[in-house]
């Protein structure tokens, strides 16, 4: 048991360690803005999302998350602009940041949206050393604080309609480990690559199917994938599964409360050795749309 919470340790300060590196977010098939800037107006209202995540309940110093988006088109629908707000706490690092994104769409003939996006903003990073719990508590190295703050720039790509979407993006092209004076500023190839792909399926009026996958590749990182299935029922509420490769199986539970909010929850159980260490990951969301004008009865899923 012992060596095992040890490496839990190591893995959320290492994590920390390298300032990218964000928590995982259960829900991105419904915020997909979250992680891609070219879905900023792909609802055609005015959307704000909220969320707060705990992750590896029951662990020391556990990490935790809030975050925030808003994004919709403009009266030239052809752009769209979105804002988003974070706040990650490790045990030692946190994270906390905003953006500005502009998107520009492309109405296809079928009337789907192709989408091109740059998003740009700034991340802020403190380091608190003297929370380290140390066998020699006078270790100078360890004995101070240090911040940091850094530009970022982010890229994404995405094709989607009402019942399905595509999308790419580089999380920072501005990639840089605040803590390292000697990391270039321009490292992209370090950043998180990221490739979303969903469609909704329905399967006669009051019932909806919605598979969906999220890979995230980093050249330094290993890379995971999130393989999901969504049961909708009358467009009302919904129920999921997700499958996550570094050993995580995820439930998902979501209620349509009106046309214009929307609630969500997920709970990631660890299956892996670590299972014994914590009691797993939490994750609510509030959505809401504002304007609301959809012609159809049906909420917009994607």
């Amino acid at each position: 048991m012992r060596w095992l919470l040890i490496i839990l340790m190591f893995m959320m300060v290492a994590s920390e360690m390298n300032a990218q590196q964000k928590l995982f977010m259960s829900h991105y098939m419904h915020n997909q803005f979250a992680i891609n800037p070219a879905f900023a107006g792909s609802r055609e209202v005015l959307t704000a999302f909220g969320g707060y995540r705990q992750q590896w309940t029951g662990a020391p110093r556990a990490p935790y998350a809030q975050y925030f988006t808003a994004h919709a088109p403009l009266k030239n629908e052809n752009v769209a602009l979105g804002l988003s707000l974070y706040n990650e706490q490790f045990p030692v690092v946190r994270n906390s940041g905003f953006a500005f994104a502009y998107a520009y769409r492309v109405r296809m003939t079928n009337g789907s949206r192709l989408s091109f996006s740059l998003s740009g903003g700034m991340e802020f990073s403190s380091a608190s050393w003297d929370n380290v719990s140390l066998l020699q508590p006078d270790d100078p190295v360890f004995g101070y604080n240090e911040t940091a703050s850094e530009p970022q720039l982010r890229f994404g790509v995405a094709w989607y309609s009402s019942n399905y979407f595509v999308g790419f993006s580089i999380a920072d092209l501005f990639y840089k480990n605040m803590f390292d004076e000697d990391s270039p500023f321009f490292e992209p190839g370090k950043s998180d690559y990221l490739i979303t792909a969903g469609y909704l399926y329905d399967v006669s009026q009051t019932l909806s199917l919605q598979p969906s996958a999220l890979l995230r590749y980093n050249p330094d990182l290993s890379t995971t994938l999130d393989v999901s299935g969504t049961v909708i029922l009358h467009n009302l509420i919904w129920a999921g599964v997700t499958y996550r490769s570094n050993n995580e199986l995820i439930g998902l539970l979501g209620w349509q409360v009106t046309p214009q909010l929307r609630l969500a929850y997920s709970y990631d159980y660890p299956t892996g050795d670590l299972s014994n260490l914590n009691s797993g990951s939490h994750e609510v969301s509030l959505q809401f749309d504002f304007g609301y004008r959809i012609a159809t009865v049906s909420p917009k899923f994607f």
